[in-house]
């Protein structure tokens, strides 16, 4: 089990606050390189949904991951009231889809051991929770929710090259 220095999180710690859907999240500002307008995302061909494609922000290609399809929520909102979180990633930025941001805000966080009891899937990146106002919102683990993102494009990759393609015939057979 990981301890707060390791999380990299505090008690009391700076936290954007941001909208998800009717979902409200918490996630470390030192751990943001910043926040935008949605941008240009160029579309991956048979990519899983979580990654919605590839933008060229700043002179860098950064991968952009939909919160929508990491938190498996359906619903409808226009694409362009959207804004991108660009985070720092061990080799690379990479941008994650969120609805809207609300602000910057010191959060108290009550840390949840079950977190860190799962094995995988989502409840693995959300490592506590905080109250805002009248609203309760998840706090997320930086490199949890980067590791989660990249280990459902590995499984959908690795499915992916299971399937074989037939080479076609020429049409004379001997």
């Amino acid at each position: 089990m990981r301890t707060l220095k390791e999380l990299n999180l505090d008690v009391a710690q700076r936290y954007c606050v941001f909208q998800s859907a009717e979902n409200w999240f918490g996630f470390p500002c030192l751990n943001i390189r910043s926040v935008i307008p949605r941008p240009a995302i160029n579309r991956m061909p048979f990519s899983d949904p979580v990654l919605q494609g590839v933008s060229h922000i700043q002179n860098e290609f950064v991968p952009v991951f939909s919160l929508r399809s990491l938190l498996n929520v359906q619903y409808e909102s226009l694409d362009g009231e959207q804004q991108l979180m660009i985070l720092p990633g061990p080799q690379s930025p990479w941008g994650l889809l969120i609805d809207r941001t609300i602000g910057l805000a010191e959060l108290e966080t009550s840390y949840s051991a079950l977190s860190q009891l799962e094995d995988s899937g989502w409840s693995k990146v959300v490592v506590g929770s905080a109250s805002y106002g009248s609203h309760v919102l998840r706090v997320l683990d930086p490199e949890a929710i980067y590791r989660y993102a990249q280990d459902l494009l590995e499984s959908y990759w690795h499915d992916a090259t299971e399937f074989t393609v037939e080479p076609e015939t020429t049409g004379s057979e001997p």
